[in-house]
């Protein structure tokens, strides 16, 4: 039984894999007309523009953190659940029950920043036949036992576990800051083409308590409690032209601020105009960066032994009128996400901690650099 069961959830990985891999070809995403883009104004309501946004192609839910056990020992995690639309035509009388129209896929990754090493498991399904989808009401989203689930407090329930890997998180998330609209009431403009951005809200300070597994199942887990960042995007096409990749940042700041910046890169290695970021203040209002606003500049790279890309795993960042002066660097360098076999990138992400005019702890997220993400997104 065990074995037929392993064929068919192979079976079926494979097909959503393929169906994925066609949706990324230039030739499937040159109908991008049936889909609907992100245009001012973007009129959001709460708790509808939780959930998922089919009409748009691209849509993705996205957690990271940094919690410690009752001992200290440090870990950081990532869940994030992708969305990919495969056809925005209304279902044909003949079409099959089966005919994919949407593609999950899913990553989790658990650092353990002693003993620097990163587990990672990955999905991907199809978003029918009861195997994965998300609610278009509210926040719950799911790939067969993996989920993100919100409360009417707002409070968010992730739960995914890996027997393969060995790896498991159960974590409640409680807000402590409102809801933060980036960019234009909600829009992110990636590109200066029209439609080229984003709908992207964030709760970028998130009390966090739970259990977590990285290397063993059969313990009870280790308790776990600390602060974590929650994204959700959506978007038909982002990326302005000429973009190869971004490098994300999502830092907490010790003052109690909070501070998101990205850093559209071109294939030259030059910050494309569009770059931008928010800076949170301690009571949640915030204000737009433009790419004038800030600094970020590479310091260190690691590279990495599997695929030879190299990543800048350490940062000067800097926003002069925030009297912000930091110091980013990698918690542990080897934080490469190999993605192939579920979204078909590879990238880095992983914890960082601050330190300079303020200190502060977070996530970087950098893509690009083991291929280019041009015509991707």
């Amino acid at each position: 039984m065990t074995s037929r069961r392993s064929r068919r959830c192979c079976i079926a990985a494979s097909l959503a894999l393929a169906c994925l891999a066609a949706a990324q070809e230039p030739s499937a995403r040159a109908g991008t007309d049936d889909w609907e883009r992100i245009r001012a104004p973007l009129a959001l309501s709460w708790p509808r523009d939780h959930g998922a946004h089919p009409r748009f192609q691209t849509e993705w839910w996205y957690a990271t953190g940094e919690v410690s056990s009752g001992d200290g020992r440090a870990y950081g995690y990532e869940l994030t659940i992708f969305r990919q639309g495969l056809d925005a035509s209304s279902p044909r009388p003949d079409e099959s029950a089966l005919r994919p129209r949407q593609i999950y896929a899913a990553h989790l990754a658990i650092v353990d920043v002693q003993a620097a090493k990163l587990r990672l498991a990955q999905r991907v399904r199809r978003g029918n036949a009861g195997l994965a989808g998300a609610s278009e009401d509210d926040l719950h989203v799911w790939l067969e036992d993996w989920r993100m689930d919100r409360a009417s407090d707002d409070t968010l329930a992730l739960h995914a576990f890996d027997r393969e890997r060995a790896i498991a998180l159960d974590l409640e998330l409680a807000p402590e800051v409102p809801l933060v609209q980036h960019g234009e009431g909600g829009i992110s403009r990636k590109g200066e083409g029209e439609g080229n951005a984003s709908a992207y809200v964030s709760w970028v300070r998130l009390r966090t308590r739970g259990t977590i597994h990285s290397g063993r199942l059969d313990d009870g887990g280790v308790h776990v409690t600390g602060e974590s960042w929650f994204d959700h995007e959506w978007s038909t096409s982002a990326l302005g032209s000429g973009v190869a990749g971004w490098d994300w940042f999502g830092l907490r700041l010790a003052d109690g601020r909070a501070l998101m910046l990205y850093r559209l890169r071109t294939a030259d290695g030059a910050a494309a105009s569009a770059s931008a970021g928010t800076l949170v203040e301690r009571d949640g209002s915030h204000r737009s960066l433009r790419a004038e606003d800030f600094r970020v500049e590479p310091v260190r790279r690691w590279s990495s032994p599997a695929t030879h890309a190299s990543y800048p795993v350490a940062w000067k960042v800097a926003v002069p009128s925030a009297g912000i002066e930091c110091d980013v660097a990698a918690r542990a360098d080897d934080c490469e996400i190999d993605a192939r076999t579920s979204v078909g990138t590879i990238y880095w992400e992983g914890p960082v901690a601050a330190s300079g005019s303020v200190a502060g702890s977070g996530y970087l997220e950098l893509t690009g650099y083991a291929a280019s993400l041009a015509g991707r997104f």
